[in-house]
């Protein structure tokens, strides 16, 4: 009986322990994974720093304070490995940085007749938030090491 009832003992002990290694590893992989998405959401940031900048330079252009980027534009400009990423990735702006809507386009394009097109954002540069979390996120940038 005394055998068995230290058998228990030490199962119970290596069972305690496995369960606490197995904790501690999970909890270290949390870890890992928040700093990887911190990491991961900066980098998405700086390519949509990419877009609004070559936005800025369109509105330049056009000598106006709104421009309006195609997926096509965005992807490239983004680094979308498809080119229909551009979608997903103007949607995205569009709910995360101040300024830009995602809008159907009013022109019938090739797109459009492909059935994939039909969409684009618009940047507000007179918005009046835009400025401010472009300026933020490139002082970000910086303090990574610069892009």
């Amino acid at each position: 009986m005394d055998y068995r009832h230290h058998e228990l003992l030490e199962t119970s002990n290596a069972g305690r322990q496995l369960f606490e290694t197995v904790q501690r590893s999970e909890q270290n992989i949390e870890l890992v994974n928040s700093r990887e998405k911190r990491a991961e959401s900066q980098q998405v940031e700086d390519k949509y720093l990419d877009v609004l900048e070559h936005a800025k330079n369109v509105a330049k252009t056009n000598d106006l304070m709104v421009a309006r980027l195609g997926y096509l534009e965005v992807a490239t400009h983004y680094g979308c490995a498809y080119k229909s990423d551009g979608y997903r990735v103007m949607e995205e702006m569009a709910e995360r940085v101040p300024g830009v809507t995602y809008k159907e386009s009013r022109t019938l394009s090739v797109d459009d007749a492909m059935g994939v097109g039909g969409h684009h954002i618009e940047i507000t540069f007179a918005h009046p938030d835009v400025a401010g979390w472009m300026r933020a996120h490139e002082a970000n940038a910086g303090g990574n090491g610069g892009r």
